[in-house]
């Protein structure tokens, strides 16, 4: 079975998955410093437990605890995102997640095993239900045309109501799980949600859970102490990408123009393979240095200006990433 995040996420990169790893090859330490849906990891060709070390990080609280709840209590997460679509429960679910972020945060980031599988079930039941963004942001209100995203039209209310479409973001029956199948809307065969959770489990046994900013994994220069180093930077899309800025639970348009100064004396470097995402126009100046660029189309978002935006986006390749043909 091909792992996928067990919740909807904007902005994954499980479509070209598939060519960031022939860039980066079956390097000894990955490191993803803006993991979200995880979609690239969970892609790995030709992982070996226990021999490869892989290092993650997320500055969203709610997006770690998740992932952490599902590597140490997979079935105490399942039991609590394994829950019928219930506006009452949604809203109640989502003032228990709001009051709680900072009790998340001040705990994942004291503690690396640390995580609430209670809430990270939550999250989870949660995000598949709401359209859009602002799940996790107080008063949040309904976005019916912004760039970047797309809500459903009757959501009207301040609080959103859950999605309950067949095709849509939903958990809509006993046992199964949003966002696996059919292109990641919706879920359209049973799937037991406790098996797949345990099989996410034993994928990323052996994967550290970092949360917080991500210099948290990238500062300094230790990254190659064990050999070559693959990075996948997917911050943000930056001031220039002409993009909706409230998509994100922790937002930020310049983070990416650090992550790029970041990148460039360290793609120098042999031991370095790293490949950064965004639209283009964002970071050509990687190509002075010597990097190269790949176009690739997203899938089709909500709202049409996502769908222009689908055909801007890149990849840009450190050089001493595996060869190939670059745009």
């Amino acid at each position: 079975m091909k792992l996928k995040a067990p919740f909807p996420y904007f902005g994954g990169k499980s479509r070209i998955a598939h060519t960031i790893w022939k860039k980066l090859g079956n390097v000894k330490h990955y490191i993803e410093p803006f993991f979200g849906s995880g979609a690239v990891l969970l892609a790995r060709p030709n992982y070996i437990p226990g021999t490869h070390t892989e290092t993650v990080n997320d500055k969203d609280g709610f997006v770690c605890n998740v992932w952490r709840s599902l590597i140490f209590m997979p079935d105490e997460t399942a039991r609590w995102c394994d829950w019928p679509v219930n506006h009452a429960d949604l809203m109640a679910r989502r003032q228990a997640l709001l009051k709680n972020e900072e009790y998340l945060l001040e705990n994942l980031i004291k503690d690396e095993k640390w995580c609430d599988p209670v809430l990270a079930g939550y999250w989870i039941w949660a995000a598949s239900c709401w359209i859009g963004s602002g799940l996790t942001r107080p008063n949040a209100i309904p976005k019916i045309s912004s760039k970047g995203l797309g809500v459903h039209s009757l959501a009207y209310m301040s609080c959103k109501r859950p999605h309950i479409a067949h095709g849509g973001k939903n958990i809509h029956a006993k046992c199964q799980i949003p966002h696996i199948l059919d292109g990641g809307k919706g879920i359209n065969t049973h799937v037991n949600i406790y098996d797949y959770l345990k099989k996410l489990q034993t994928r990323l046994r052996y994967v550290r859970v970092v949360c917080g900013d991500w210099s948290r994994v990238c500062g300094g220069d230790w990254q190659d102490g064990i050999g070559i180093c693959g990075i996948f930077f997917d911050p943000p899309y930056s001031d220039k990408a002409g993009r909706d800025n409230s998509i994100y639970h922790v937002e930020s348009t310049d983070v990416a123009h650090d992550v790029r100064k970041w990148a460039i004396p360290r793609g120098d470097k042999e031991t370095y393979r790293i490949v950064i995402a965004g639209y283009e126009g964002e970071h050509n100046e990687l190509e002075k240095y010597g990097w190269g660029k790949i176009g690739w189309t997203a899938t089709r978002g909500y709202s049409s200006s996502d769908n222009d935006n689908r055909k801007k986006e890149r990849l840009w390749c450190s050089p001493h990433c595996i060869k190939d043909t670059f745009l």
